[in-house]
């Protein structure tokens, strides 16, 4: 599964490259939605079944425990971002991570906001399911299109920003055990830039 929804990230990140005309109504503020501290307690809080140990992966930026056995692709960098996934050994799954160099600290709300009404107008074969916030303040969005089924949230900080997803294929059922442990991942992936904030061993994963 070498391209998860590729064309749906590739959208959300186009769009926020053209946020630069958002200023006025955003401001320059540095923005961070999310507790640091609240991100960090969360991610210990993960059940490690089926995850490998914490590591950085310095291209996007960020922590992660991956899916044990799930490969890991090569990054691939865009112009406006860096983005790698994990798929499952069916390649039917996977968990992806696309980071953004932001034209201003644009809140991860109003990116979310602006690509949903960006992608509804203009992918001609996907729809946006919904979107909503977690207790944590975190944006989440859930999409599909005639290949693929994909869910995810944005964070952001100053001129940064992460697309943290996990989808799979819909050419046939999805497998609940591999979408149990994508589900798992998804939510022990922090920035580095949060993480320096805090203790490096809160960082581990649960026992």
């Amino acid at each position: 599964m070498s391209s998860l929804s590729i064309k749906f990230i590739r959208s959300l990140v186009v769009f926020v490259g053209g946020m630069i005309c958002l200023s006025s109504v955003t401001g320059c503020q540095m923005a961070q939605t999310v507790s640091t501290a609240r991100l960090i307690q969360h991610q210990a809080m993960i059940d490690p079944a089926g995850l490998n140990e914490t590591v950085v992966i310095e291209p996007v930026k960020v922590h992660i425990s991956a899916p044990q056995r799930w490969e890991q692709l090569e990054p691939r960098k865009h112009s406006m971002y860096t983005e790698t996934q994990w798929r499952s050994p069916s390649k039917m799954t996977g968990v992806g991570v696309a980071y953004v160099r932001l034209p201003l600290p644009i809140p991860a709300k109003t990116i979310t906001w602006l690509a949903q009404k960006e992608y509804a107008k203009r992918a001609d074969d996907g729809k946006v399911l919904g979107t909503w916030e977690d207790a944590l303040g975190r944006p989440w969005f859930e999409a599909e299109n005639s290949k693929y089924h994909i869910r995810g949230y944005i964070v952001s900080k100053g001129f940064e920003a992460w697309i943290i997803y996990c989808g799979y294929k819909t050419e046939q059922p999805p497998s609940a055990s591999e979408l149990g442990v994508a589900a798992r991942s998804l939510e022990t992936i922090v920035p580095t830039s949060y993480a320096t904030e805090v203790p490096q061993k809160s960082m581990a994963v649960a026992n």
